[in-house]
């Protein structure tokens, strides 16, 4: 950070009128118990002093001046009153912004400032007032902020001692905007949200701001160590910052989270439960753990390929979203789902065909044929097939179908193509578009129909109940196409008339 990013053109402007000007900067600041405390500043630093301060400091008699006021104004009980200290140290236009300095000079010395104060007493305050040291300055205008002395200031003590000082220097626009200043103070120095900042806080703020004009490696310094008050505790520590962003994601995306949880461990668990059944089976004895891979990639496609059907059911998600489903399930979610879904679905399908055709496919064509005749030999007609046999089956044509409908479909609602991104030269430039991606979506119809079929001629299931992926379909496609067809009738019910169309 080279600057504050919301105080550049507000708060600046507080701080340069109501704050100093410092030729060097030696930041030496660190918190400590609520409290404000400071490692010994290396040099003096000179300054002209606070805006506010000014006043008394400035003039030629200087303390002559406020001895010769107070005897005059003290004459019958040797004490100054709260009323009179204004005009005594020369600040008599400022009599309201006088009265707080007064208040907070007694404090620092537990003087009940309704008795008044001593000579010797003023000397002291005067003698602080009109120290040019920064650190000094600084802790006047800070115990000015924390009337009760505990180290915190809440907005509200922030807003009232711009208000004073901007009253002090005759600053009405300063003024005006106190609320927006000190609300904006809060805001950057209070990134916890607690309600109050720490002395130690506005103090690296204050230093940062009136190095503005510093040269720029000490700019830098300065600004840096504004920027580590800015950065809420929980974000300062490497572990702490990653336990929260981890607990800040999942406070945000918990809905999402336990549904793709539960979606991943049902995937899993038809994955083992089928891999296990097959390495049980007499075709693992020809075709080892490939088998077992290939038919437990097949069952997360069935769940993945009935459940793809869901998120894309507007007017059941519609009704949904009024329900008491809607604080546990994201409905608004349902086409990112449906991608991660599709997504699954290509990583199934990559997984199921390669496992079949490098690995499968070798091993049957390979195998002995009288150990392929003593275990698959009913499977297969008590004939072992060629690879081109396996190819030409029926599983072998419906699946080389299937891969080729579903990759055109899904390469046409990639965002690039979907979209219009890429250019494609006539007449392939029809393939992009909405309309090419809408249109090619309605392929997969055929895809369902040609996945059924894939696995009633399977051949390592005879018996038909025992072949399930009609079992997985059937509820998502019948409650799909019920949804299709109240949405025509919709269509032909309703009518929208389009007056006008921009580009």
């Amino acid at each position: 950070m080279q600057q504050p990013s919301r105080l550049a053109s507000g708060v600046r402007q507080f701080a340069s009128r109501v704050s100093m000007k410092v030729p060097e900067v030696v930041p030496g600041i660190r918190p400590g118990g609520g409290r404000m405390t400071r490692m010994q500043s290396s040099a003096q630093m000179g300054l002209k002093g606070l805006r506010f301060l000014d006043k008394t400091s400035g003039s030629k008699e200087g303390w002559k001046a406020v001895e010769r006021r107070f005897d005059e104004m003290s004459k019958a009980s040797g004490r100054l009153p709260k009323e009179s200290f204004g005009k005594c140290i020369g600040m008599g236009d400022s009599k309201e912004f006088a009265g707080e300095l007064f208040v907070t000079l007694s404090r620092r010395r537990s003087i009940e400032p309704e008795q008044g104060i001593t000579k010797e007493q003023l000397r002291e305050f005067w003698t602080e007032m009109t120290d040019q040291n920064f650190d000094s300055r600084l802790r006047i205008f800070f115990d000015m902020c924390d009337k009760n002395g505990d180290g915190m200031l809440t907005e509200d003590e922030v807003k009232e001692v711009i208000i004073l000082s901007a009253s002090a220097n005759k600053l009405a626009k300063l003024k005006s905007h106190a609320a927006t200043y000190s609300s904006l103070i809060m805001e950057e120095l209070d990134p916890d949200d607690r309600g109050y900042i720490e002395i130690w806080q506005l103090e690296t703020l204050l230093r940062g701001m009136v190095s503005a004009q510093a040269p720029e490696v000490k700019l830098k310094r300065t600004t840096s160590s504004l920027a580590r008050t800015m950065i809420p505790m929980r974000y300062r520590s490497p572990l702490k910052r990653h336990v929260t962003r981890t607990m800040d994601f999942a406070h945000e995306n918990w809905k999402r989270i336990w549904l793709v949880t539960l979606w991943l461990a049902a995937n899993l668990a038809l994955f083992v439960y089928k891999f296990e059944q097959y390495k049980r089976r007499s075709s693992f004895q020809v075709m080892g753990n490939c088998v077992c891979v290939a038919k437990g990639a097949a069952e997360t496609l069935k769940l993945n390929m009935a459940l793809i059907l869901l998120p894309v059911c507007r007017n059941t998600l519609t009704t949904l979203r009024s329900t008491a489903l809607s604080h546990v399930i994201p409905f608004d979610d349902n086409i990112n789902f449906h991608k991660v879904l599709a997504g699954a679905i290509a990583v199934g399908t990559v997984v199921h065909t390669l496992a079949h055709v490098t690995c499968d496919f070798p091993r049957l064509v390979s195998c002995p044929s009288d150990k392929f005749m003593a275990l698959l030999g009913p499977n297969f007609g008590f004939r072992q097939p060629t690879y081109p046999d396996l190819l030409a089956s029926a599983p072998g044509v419906t699946g080389i179908l299937m891969i080729i409908i579903m990759t055109f479909s899904f390469t046409l609602a990639m965002h690039t193509f979907r979209r219009s991104v890429v250019k494609l030269p006539s007449p392939l430039h029809h393939l992009a578009g909405f309309n090419a991606f809408w249109y090619a979506h309605h392929l997969l119809l055929l895809v369902y129909v040609l996945l059924v079929v894939h696995s009633y001629f399977i051949f390592l299931t005879r018996i038909w109940y025992k072949k399930t992926t009609w079992m997985f379909l059937i509820v998502p496609v019948l409650f799909y196409a019920c949804e299709r067809i109240i949405r025509k009738v919709r269509e032909n019910n309703y009518h929208v008339n389009i007056l006008k169309a921009g580009h």
